[in-house]
This record gives C-alpha cells, sequence and structure tokens, in this order.
C-alpha cells in the first residue's frame, strides 16, 4: 500500500486500470456475442424435418423452428423494411400481416424487393406457401423510430404492429426460406451472422494489455 502512495502518476495508474477493466468487459461481450452468433447460425441453417403448424400453435414452439403454416390464410397488410440489400442491390423486404379464419395474426418476411417494388400492384389474394423458419421480433433502438400509417418500416418490432393494428401477435415472426413469391428473394437468413466480434474481442484484448504496460511503466512498476 505504502508502494501504491509513492507512485508518480497516481491518477494515470487508478483512472488507467478503471479503462482497462472497461476494455476487458468490451473483449469479453465481442467474444460473447462470437459464440451467440455461432450458436444461432448452427441453429438457422439446420433444417430438420419440416413441421405443419397452425398460426395458434406457434407460441409453443421455439426460435429457428422449421415450419410451414397448415393454416388457409389471409393478407391483411404489407410493409416495405428499408435498407436491405441483395447482391449488391438495395431494396426492401416485404413484410406481410397475415391471419387465419380464427383471427390467429402472425407477421410473415417475404423477402427482398427492389427500390421501385410497388406496393399497391400486391395481389392479396395470391397463394402461397408459407414455409420458413421462426425468428425473435427486432429490438427498439434509439434513433429511426417506426411512423404510424406508413408503409415503411425500419425493424420488425414486435409492439409497434401490436399497437399500430391493434391485434396480438404470436411471440416470433416467420422468416420464408422457400417459395418467396413472385420476383421476391427469399432472405438469406445467414446474412447478419457475419459480423467480426472474434476480431473485435482481440482488439479490445490488445487495446487493455497495451494499456497496462503504459501505466506500469510510468509508474515504474516494471
Amino acid at each position: 500500500m505504502a508502494k501504491l502512495e509513492k507512485l508518480p502518476f497516481k491518477v494515470l495508474f487508478y483512472l488507467g486500470f478503471f479503462i482497462v477493466i472497461i476494455f476487458i468487459g468490451l473483449s469479453y461481450w465481442q467474444l460473447a456475442s462470437h459464440y451467440d452468433d455461432r450458436n444461432n447460425l448452427e441453429n438457422i441453417t439446420k433444417y430438420e424435418k419440416l413441421l405443419k403448424v397452425s398460426i395458434s400453435d406457434i407460441n409453443n414452439l421455439s426460435e429457428f423452428q422449421y415450419i410451414q403454416i397448415d393454416d388457409t390464410v389471409s393478407i391483411i397488410d404489407t410493409w416495405l423494411l428499408r435498407s436491405r440489400v441483395n447482391n449488391g442491390q438495395n431494396g426492401y423486404n416485404r413484410v406481410d400481416l397475415v391471419v387465419d379464419s380464427f383471427n390467429n395474426y402472425i407477421v410473415v418476411n417475404r423477402g427482398w424487393v427492389p427500390l421501385d417494388f410497388d406496393i399497391d400492384s400486391i395481389n392479396k389474394l395470391e397463394a402461397f406457401e408459407y414455409i420458413g423458419k421462426l425468428l425473435t421480433y427486432d429490438t427498439q433502438t434509439i434513433g429511426q423510430d417506426d411512423i404510424t400509417q406508413s408503409n415503411y418500416l425500419f425493424r420488425i418490432d414486435k409492439f409497434f404492429l401490436e399497437s399500430e393494428k391493434n391485434i396480438t401477435l404470436q411471440k416470433f415472426y416467420l422468416t420464408l426460406t422457400e417459395e418467396c413469391g413472385t420476383n421476391i428473394e427469399c432472405v438469406n437468413l445467414t446474412e447478419p451472422y457475419d459480423a467480426p466480434h472474434l476480431s473485435y474481442a482481440f482488439q479490445w484484448l490488445f487495446f487493455a494489455i497495451c494499456l497496462t504496460i503504459v501505466i506500469l511503466r510510468k509508474n515504474k512498476l516494471i
């Protein structure tokens, strides 16, 4: 303790090691994100036996379940999910709200459409096969708030859509993986999982080590 009292750069020592702890925390967070993404990627690319279900069954299922909606459903509304890219081209994802004969609702991400897609051209009576993966809704973040009574969305936000339509949705939404529709490209589900979390983890750890060396040398502890 007496040795610490005689440090030539005490502020650097205490403040520096506080920052080192932050760097280590950021490194751990990125490492945890890396393993979460890897586990999600394994689940999302695993296509077990197709499960035919009713919309009302979905609350009893798990995320990434591979399903087909075995109901007669109809489209009651459609939005365009902003800023989606397919093969280097900007566009949207077409997001439908569908309902069965018992007033059970589910949101369906049908796939990518180009920027000039005409939402008014949609044939709501067109028959589709609803086959895909169940996914967790997006989380509301600061900025880019969705606007009521708009044809566009920034995210698939369960609470916003329920409030907008005064309905209750299932706990997951469905992203189609096949037979997505005429001139619609199915979503590449592996695309969100290419963030370089592992390299970021090593980067923050490197910063922590470098700062630790600087602190110790400045205070003549090494």
